[in-house]
């Protein structure tokens, strides 16, 4: 089967949980930037200061005043606020994780937290590749045949194009939030010696941080993104992915976050536009996209035909090149559900 409905009681669960991951975002503001309060004695006497990461990813510390009874029942109920939100959270994680949703690798929501919490979805980023196809089942309700498990993550941002950008103006260095992790990643070199675009773990060849962006006209392979100080790897065909980006909760089985990922159709679509370019090294991550696109097209022929036909016209209409890597997609497709016997 290319995919199982949840049970009821697992899609209710995620539909909490990311409703409550959102009123948690929606009533976030820079006070409430996740760090500690902490208390100094200066002089003989106390103050209260709130330490955290800006979005360039600094430790900062924000002065509250002199210490106080309404101070530290003011801070008080804040922190109480917090865990209980926190303690909200990681129930419906459970609750869903245990009845059926798709979870991911503890690290790797260590990582999708921490640019998180720095601001990255915030100014525009985007989680895309396997984990955004994992918590697409989440969203439309369903149990992937194959999840196909990755050790990599993906992230995009829309660039230069300023018609697919998420509407923000918030900057940060990337490079500080994931120096900041202490998880010790490196950037990788490209061959042209600009280093950017990807961020390797040298003791795990295969957990890596991958950094997209849509390719302009005489754009190289590497593009400098203003929004957080970095080189993204420019990729072809990859603007029609951001172009319509749905929220969603990502979680493990005790903790979730809010981030951006692609609508799931445009994103089955543009799996099979690019599953035809990867290179010859890259066979296995092509058939996971032929794959992956086929669970999400049988899905929309099940439930929602429609949402599909508005995005596969869409792409035809770009021009001939995009038919014709569509095309061979497609037809790709159909020969990896024939030969996997995998029902159509």
């Amino acid at each position: 089967m290319l995919y199982t409905p949840l049970p009821l009681a697992a899609q209710t669960a995620y539909a909490q949980l990311h409703e409550a991951l959102q009123s948690r975002e929606i009533a976030r503001g820079v006070a409430d930037a996740p760090g500690s309060f902490n208390r100094k004695q200066i002089s003989g006497r106390d103050y209260w200061y709130y330490q955290f990461r800006d979005l360039d990813g600094k430790l900062r510390q924000a002065y509250l005043g002199p210490d106080s009874d309404r101070l530290a029942a003011l801070i008080a109920e804040r922190e109480g606020a917090t865990r209980d939100a926190d303690v909200q959270i990681k129930a419906l994680a459970q609750a869903a994780s245990t009845l059926g949703a798709q979870t991911v690798a503890a690290p790797h929501l260590v990582i999708i937290q921490r640019l998180a919490d720095a601001g990255f979805f915030r100014a525009g980023g985007v989680l895309v590749g396997t984990h955004a196809f994992l918590s697409a089942g989440n969203l439309l309700g369903v149990r992937w045949g194959d999840a196909s498990r990755t050790l990599d993550l993906d992230f995009a941002h829309a660039g230069r194009n300023l018609q697919v950008a998420l509407a923000s103006e918030a900057t940060l260095e990337l490079g500080d939030v994931i120096d900041s992790l202490g998880m010790g990643f490196v950037p990788a070199t490209s061959l042209s010696g600009v280093r950017g675009g990807r961020w390797v773990h040298p003791k795990e060849p295969g957990f890596v941080l991958d950094f997209l962006t849509p390719m302009g006209r005489g754009e190289q392979d590497l593009v400098h993104v203003k929004a957080f100080n970095a080189e993204f790897q420019a990729l072809r065909f990859m603007e029609f992915s951001l172009e319509h980006i749905e929220s969603a909760a990502v979680c493990t089985r005790a903790q979730a976050c809010l981030v951006n990922t692609p609508h799931p159709a445009r994103m089955a679509v543009h799996k099979l536009i690019i599953a035809g370019l990867r290179k010859s090294a890259e066979r296995t991550k092509s058939n996971k996209d032929v794959m992956q696109a086929a669970m999400l097209y049988r899905w929309y022929q099940d439930n929602a035909p429609h949402e599909w036909e508005e995005a596969e016209a869409d792409a035809r209409s770009r021009g001939p090149t995009w038919r014709q890597q569509l095309d061979v997609g497609l037809a790709r497709m159909q020969r990896e559900i024939t030969r996997t016997g995998t029902p159509s």
